[in-house]
């Protein structure tokens, strides 16, 4: 049971109206207006302090946590300064389908001007200046998207291990002894100096921003007449006192401490995908501490229930093409549970039931919490995470504690520093505070560059050439021939991708450092570099890829009923597919149902998944990123299959014209016909431990087969079967296609019920039509 406070706080984050806040916008376009010469990194940490000693603060009347991001409850802030793409989408912003955000009156009409200000100067227009002709054409035709070049460097999973039991003051000595120890000076010891005065200006500034919420809270308890509300703002007002500054004392202080510095990565450079790491094990120590103190286990609770409201009402701000690839605010943000300890023991403990009993209680959308699974998990708790997920509330998530640990260990990463691994994005692992990795490279769309195979390096839709002439394949005469120019297509289009997030990416490090991150990411301040300047060792990226189902079922449907069985030579397949099987509708269904299609466990179909994972990853390798890093893969799709499926024609496994592409690595819209465990045997004939920043699954059950201790024991024989053969994913929906019906008909009544979209969960009745669409056509797994 949830307290009456918990049901209005979610109430009010549930039902209040979003908005767009101009108070940032105001802020940021004032600090600019100054005239300075100072080193870009002062003058960004200047800037973020002047936001937090100004912006409008406020404390909800049911709040017992203090910090927004915005001057109201359920309100975006605005970043003038990096977001180039508001001058096309801001009349836009409070009328669009996806994500839409209403102004307050003569709001919209004052941003115009900042924008108008702003014009050619953001960081934006800076990214998009390095972009040539060719790219620009790649990614019209959808070869790729564009990513990181209009927010800030991401990914940041801190050291919350430590920073719980130091404070932030721990820190900012470091920095002032690394300072007070330089003698000579040169070019690379000004650099240090200056990123060091930088931190140091950044973490002060988090601290009075802290105490600014003191301060408020002890005037609202003045005036206070309600005994226990006046406690609790003075309760507020002490913790803010101490937290993030100083080491937590309590478990709320500590709630505090976390929410305090994840709201500062998300307000200093409109960044997200920020992971929360291994929160039950960093707050055991505090949740044991405060039962022993007298404490309820029912407060704990409540505090924990506020803290991910907090994360709850956080919105993300997108232009319109991004708001649809990513429908209900995605923000990536995970909370782990479970796992082993660098002793190979089982990490689940206490504070771990009490979270997913408090899930089923009350399931947000953010934090995205996540359950790491290994042989030796305690079994109550591994069902306890079962029974939360089969009720319908799309978390938790499942991971492979064994595959994601030798995606980091394969990095370079010790045993001890690979275990306590979290996720950031939808699937990619991180070392906690030990990580400088990019997961918003873009999307590099395979199966785009598989159309362009069929066509001799041209482009079908725009009729234009843009890759190399790899051989006209109605002259083909064998599968290998269309393996062999596809990989050439690859090579090709893969390279280009890479060069331009490189170029992104390096923008970052003279334009938008990530300050804050960076002080509590090992290595930065003991190199005197911040992330993006190379300041961690430990530096990687993922190129996002999609289309894997249609590939290997488009490669399997020409071996089979071209070359194999002789039912359709390569001209007429081509014909086909330029006139979108018009008439052919016979010739369409041959290709469905002659040919194996992946996720039935089948061989035939599965090898060109493995091959096309594995040849990618290869040709991955071959580049280092912008930073020098290693570049890695990770298989999810968002929302892209939708987006990205309208820029890609008719393919040969039967798919229409424009239509959604498979999601993530799940197979093809209708075509698993075999239940959930072959699905999971042709993930894993793929290859798992190939894409080290991981495959995403998703699987949808119907309730009726998933109820009670049955349920559990369905779901506990897919995901032991899934990770016995090194899967390192799989998350799931329960619930059917009359209540997703339902809801489309009455959303008013449905407002609560979350669906997992991605890597990600999204309240069904927010999503647009085209979204619920593709997630109901998903295939409902009814046996196993």
């Amino acid at each position: 049971m949830i307290s009456k406070r918990i049901e209005r706080l979610s109430d009010k984050v549930r039902n209040t109206q979003p908005t767009i806040c101009i108070d940032r916008a105001r802020l940021a376009t004032e600090f600019y207006k100054k005239p300075s010469i100072e080193p870009f990194i002062l003058r960004r940490a200047k800037l973020f302090k002047y936001v937090l000693e100004n912006k409008k603060i406020f404390i909800d009347a049911d709040s017992i946590l203090a910090g927004h991001m915005a001057s109201r409850m359920h309100a975006v802030p605005v970043f003038p300064e990096m977001s180039a793409w508001l001058r096309e989408d801001l009349e836009t912003l409070d009328t669009r389908k996806y994500d839409n955000f209403q102004f307050l009156p003569g709001e919209k009409d004052e941003l115009r001007k900042m924008v108008a200000e702003w014009e050619g100067g953001t960081f934006g227009d800076l990214t998009n200046a390095q972009v040539t002709e060719e790219e620009w054409t790649l990614l019209k035709v959808g070869v790729f998207t564009k990513g990181i070049s209009q927010l800030s460097t991401m990914n940041l999973a801190p050291d919350y291990d430590e920073m719980v039991k130091k404070g932030y003051r721990y820190y900012i000595n470091q920095c002032k002894e690394k300072l007070a120890a330089l003698e000579d000076m040169d070019l690379e010891t000004m650099g240090k100096k200056i990123t060091w005065e930088a931190m140091i200006i950044t973490m002060e500034a988090i601290i009075g921003f802290a105490h600014r919420y003191a301060d408020l809270a002890e005037e609202m308890a003045a005036d206070c007449d309600d005994p226990e509300r006046k406690e609790q703002l003075l309760t507020l007002a002490g913790d803010c006192r101490v937290v993030p500054e100083n080491p937590p004392q309590t478990f709320k202080q500590a709630a505090q401490l976390v929410w305090f510095t994840h709201l500062a990565f998300m307000m200093e450079n409109n960044g997200s995908d920020h992971s929360l790491g291994r929160f039950d094990q960093y707050m055991y120590d505090f949740y044991k501490n405060d039962l022993a103190h007298g404490i309820s286990e029912e407060y704990i609770a409540d505090v924990i229930h506020e803290f991910k409201l907090k994360f709850e009402e956080m919105w993300y701000l997108r232009n319109e093409f991004e708001s649809e690839a990513y429908p209900g605010c995605a923000l990536y943000i995970h909370m782990m549970l479970g796992g082993m300890l660098a002793d190979g023991s089982d990490g689940c403990n206490e504070l771990t039931d009490l979270i997913l009993h408090c899930m089923e209680d009350l399931q947000t959308k953010e934090p995205c919490v996540s359950f790491r699974y290994h042989d030796n998990i305690s079994e109550d708790t591994f069902r306890l995470a079962m029974q939360v997920a089969l009720k319908g509330g799309s978390h938790p998530a499942f991971f492979n504690d064994s595959t994601c640990i030798s995606y980091l260990t394969r990095l370079g990463f010790t045993k001890e520093e690979a275990v306590n691994w979290a996720v950031c994005g939808c699937t990619e692992t991180v070392s906690q505070g030990k990580s400088d990795f990019q997961s918003q490279m873009g999307y590099y769309n395979a199966i785009k560059v598989f159309e362009i195979t069929l066509y001799d390096g041209m482009d079908p839709i725009s009729k234009k050439q843009v890759g190399p002439h790899t051989g006209d394949i109605k002259n083909f005469t064998s599968i290998e021939q269309l393996k062999e120019a596809y990989l050439k297509q690859q090579e090709f289009f893969l390279r280009k991708f890479i060069v331009l997030f490189n170029k992104m990416v390096s923008c970052h490090a003279y334009a938008v450092p990530t300050i804050t991150g960076s002080c509590f990411t090992e290595g930065c301040i003991e190199n005197g570099r911040v992330l993006q300047q190379k300041g961690c060792d430990n530096r990687w990226s993922a190129i996002a890829v999609t289309g894997l189902a249609n590939i290997a079922d488009s490669f399997a449907a020409i071996e089979e009923c071209v070359f194999n069985k002789n039912y359709l030579t390569m001209t007429e397949l081509v014909d086909l597919l330029e006139t979108d099987f018009e008439g052919k509708e016979d010739m369409r269904q041959l290709l469905i149902n002659r040919a194996p299609k992946f996720g039935n466990d089948l061989e035939a179909v599965d090898k060109y998944a493995h091959f096309v994972v594995k040849t990618l990853d290869d040709e991955g390798k071959k580049y280092k990123d912008g930073r020098g890093g290693e570049l890695t893969t990770v298989w999810a799709t968002q929302s892209y299959n939708v987006v990205l499926g309208r820029m890609i024609g008719a393919t040969p496994d039967g798919r229409h014209a424009f239509t959604a592409m498979a999601d993530n690595v799940s197979p093809m819209i209708g075509m698993d016909v075999n239940g959930p465990t072959a699905v999971v045997n042709s993930v894993n004939a793929v290859d798992s431990t190939i894409p080290q920043s991981g495959m995403l699954l998703n699987q949808r059950f119907d309730p009726a087969i998933v109820k009670g201790e049955k349920g559990k024991d369905i779901l506990e024989a897919v995901l032991r079967a899934h990770f016995k053969k090194n899967g390192d994913h799989l998350q799931l929906n329960v619930v059917d296609d009359e209540t997703l019906r339902a809801a489309q008909k009455e959303p008013e009544k449905y407002r609560n019920m979350l669906v997992r979209v991605a890597g990600y969960s999204a309240f069904f009745v927010d999503l647009d039509k085209n979204i619920q669409e593709n997630i109901i056509q998903r295939t409902v797994q009814r046996t196993v």
